[in-house]
């Protein structure tokens, strides 16, 4: 009974009530000092300064509860940040996943937030619901702070802010550069909000600032009277350590491996684990090292119109509202497949579906063709993503996100990349069939964590990767026509199957193989060129600035895999 009078007693009183509001306003903070990679001095200044400055603003009314109601939005964030860290056991809410909430479609958000509600919901049900109800109750109170109270521990709030700001001016001591807007939660979750509110405006007056660009294409060497196909098919979410062609244990690929022809490069990394950051690298001539140029230049789809081509986009997601979108629309036709009825407004069609639009477009004109194919691929839910006859690995029908469910999650996975191997065999028959100097390039935009390690990480565009998102599947291949007409090409291809790439290839690969010249091109990136240079490899990090990839934060078992994999990177 005494237990019960104290706990009413405490709910009647304001200055429980400040003390509760304090620590549940720094709890982020107080996880991020053990999960960030600050020195102990600066990790202390991370969270003595939002305490500092939580002590002082929550005497600013009489009554802490008003101002945490005032705090609304903060009080949101914070639940966000606690759901990251829960997902991916580190950093704070990165400028791609403010990007992802405007880029992702009905499909794929309904299949992830349906899989981590319980995340969401527990972090509702015992930290947002009841600092709100809290401040509800601190609010009805007739109870107030003392003027007192207010002036003291507004006065220690001061004086915490002081030492934390001498603590934080050390940083040359421990060769870091830190800085408020990098490091201190929640002024660098706010500046990631701004910086992705800038760029979601560069992507939207892409069109303006790309209007007067021309790459001056022109077409330098032409096969002899023979029509010319070039294919870009874009991957999602794979993973060449499941791939059978790279030595997977399971036999993944079964009809890529019987197929003549074709080049898969062994050591290729993305330089984004974000679709909206990769497939724009791998569709232009920005990269790492000078992303900027994104929204000045077009894209692929534009150097191969100039150069007398027509161009064809057939895509199997929704990206429309990216700067995708916007290089999608620059080909002569494009088929948006997001757009098609399949029954559910939340489920979308099988990759299958682009093949019949592809053999339209191989077979209504005899004119030299660059067909972009964007893929579904292997993007959770997985279970999804294959008709029920690729169900070749089971049991793979799982009902969550979790570690324990990780064969089923496998299992799925896999048979997304026999279903992939079917698709793109199938492509190749038909280019094959159409008797044309024709090359196919894959790649995938990024990997994807499946509860690997003992991490228990899972999904991608966490704000730091891992090896399971970087290492990706990247294949070319050729036709018996362009073998006999361009042979150079084909053997530098060859040449260059196991030299250290990354997606930034791409663009100027293709360009090189279909002999298009262009100020643009930079043949010291083709891999089709005896000029090609193997160079560093840049990841692009959260705030467009090149990072050597081995340099973004990747922790001991990545290096692991990195060397499992034989993935290059700069041994220190």
């Amino acid at each position: 009974m005494q237990f019960f009078n104290y706990i009413r007693k405490w709910c009647q009183s304001q200055t429980s009530f400040y003390f509760v509001f304090v620590l549940l306003s720094i709890i982020p903070n107080l996880v991020l000092f053990f999960t960030e990679p600050l020195p102990f001095v600066l990790g202390l200044a991370s969270v003595g300064i939002p305490l500092a400055i939580m002590l002082c603003v929550l005497v600013l009314a009489p009554k802490p509860g008003i101002v945490v109601w005032c705090l609304l939005p903060k009080v949101i964030l914070d639940g966000g940040q606690l759901v990251l860290l829960y997902l991916f056991g580190e950093s704070v809410i990165a400028v791609d996943m403010f990007l992802n909430l405007t880029s992702s479609n009905a499909s794929e958000a309904s299949e992830l937030l349906s899989n981590i509600f319980v995340v969401i919901s527990c972090v509702f049900l015992f930290y947002t619901l009841p600092t709100l109800l809290l401040a509800f109750r601190s609010v009805r109170l007739k109870e107030k702070l003392t003027v007192d109270f207010r002036k003291k521990w507004a006065k220690r709030g001061g004086m915490l802010l002081l030492v934390s700001a001498v603590l934080c001016s050390s940083f040359p001591l421990f060769d870091y550069s830190f800085s408020v807007k990098n490091d201190i939660y929640p002024a660098n979750a706010l500046y990631n909000l701004y910086f992705a509110i800038n760029k979601s405006r560069k992507n939207a007056n892409y069109k303006k600032t790309s209007a007067d660009f021309s790459f001056k294409a022109v077409k330098s060497d032409r096969a002899e009277k023979q029509r010319e196909v070039y294919v870009l098919v874009v991957g999602e979410t794979g993973r060449a350590m499941e791939w059978g062609l790279y030595g997977y244990e399971r036999e993944t690929t079964p009809n890529l491996k019987k197929t003549a022809n074709l080049v898969y490069l062994k050591d290729a990394v993305t330089q984004s684990n974000n679709t909206h950051k990769s497939v724009p690298i791998i569709l232009s001539a920005a990269s790492a090292e000078n992303y900027e140029i994104l929204y000045e230049q077009k894209s692929i789809v534009t150097a191969f119109k100039e150069a007398g081509f027509k161009t064809v986009v057939i895509a199997n997601q929704k990206l429309t509202t990216s700067i995708i979108g916007c290089f999608y629309r620059e080909a002569d036709t494009f088929i948006d497949m997001s757009t098609f009825k399949t029954g559910s407004y939340l489920k979308s069609l099988h990759d299958d579906a682009l093949l019949p639009y592809l053999e339209k477009e191989l077979t209504k004109s005899d004119d030299n063709l660059f067909i972009v194919l964007h893929t579904y691929g292997s993007h959770f839910n997985y279970y999804e993503r294959y008709p029920k006859d690729f169900s070749i690995f089971t049991p793979d029908k799982a009902d969550g996100i979790r570690a324990s469910l990780k064969k089923e999650l496998r299992n799925s996975y896999d048979n997304t990349i026999c279903y992939t191997d079917y698709v793109l065999s199938e492509i190749i028959k038909r280019l094959d069939k159409s008797n044309t100097c024709a090359v196919l390039a894959y790649l995938s935009d990024h990997g994807e964590d499946i509860f690997d390690d003992n991490r228990n990480r899972y999904l991608h565009a966490s704000p730091i990767p891992t090896y399971y998102q970087l290492h990706i599947p990247y294949v070319y291949w050729f036709s018996e026509d362009y073998k006999t007409c361009f042979p150079q090409k084909f053997e530098q291809v060859k040449k260059h199957a196991d030299v250290p790439v990354s997606t930034n290839s791409l663009f100027h690969t293709m360009l090189d193989i279909a002999s298009i010249k262009t100020d643009v091109l930079d043949e010291s990136y083709s891999l089709s060129s005896e000029t090609f240079v193997i160079r560093d490899r840049m990841y692009l990090g959260d705030h467009d600035n090149p990072v050597p990839f081995w340099k973004i934060g990747l922790k001991k078992q990545d290096f692991i895999m990195l060397d499992k994999w034989n993935i290059a990177y700069e041994k220190e």
